[in-house]
């Protein structure tokens, strides 16, 4: 015979059953990734989602960072200076234009990441749209 439930224990199995599984966290958060990708077309130009710590560990310094808080709202970032493990947290130190250092975390914001670019690829980006510009499609 099982003795009828607790007050406590009714509350403590709402709050589980209120939890997602892993595989609806990664669905809505694919969802969220995309949104803001549309949303945001123009200033995530060339930036990636970093979309798990496999990724986090792959971004290099010198790169550029975007990112939007748990808020959802977009923050320039800056420049990865450095990354940092701090007990169970991976942080970045990232510079921006101002010369202000400041500390992002992780796994409390949704990370953009771009490859650091030189002034040579900047000038092959712009010959390619000029050069897209003036293909005659009718070869």
């Amino acid at each position: 015979m099982t003795l009828p439930k607790s007050n406590r224990e009714k509350q403590i199995d709402l709050f589980l059953n209120q939890l997602e599984s892993q595989k609806e966290y990664d669905y809505n958060k694919t969802l969220k990734v995309e949104e803001f990708k549309k949303k945001y077309k123009n200033e995530l130009e060339d930036y990636n989602f970093v979309k798990d710590k496999h990724a986090f560990e792959k971004i290099k310094k010198g790169g550029y960072i975007r990112y939007f808080n748990l808020n959802e709202e977009l923050k320039w970032g800056g420049i990865l200076i450095k990354k940092v493990k701090n007990n169970d947290m991976d942080l970045m130190v990232l510079c921006n234009s101002g010369c202000n250092r400041f500390v992002v975390s992780f796994q409390k914001n949704y990370i953009f990441y771009k490859n650091h670019q030189t002034a040579s690829d900047k000038t092959r980006k712009l010959f390619l749209s000029a050069l897209d510009k003036y293909t005659d499609y009718n070869d």
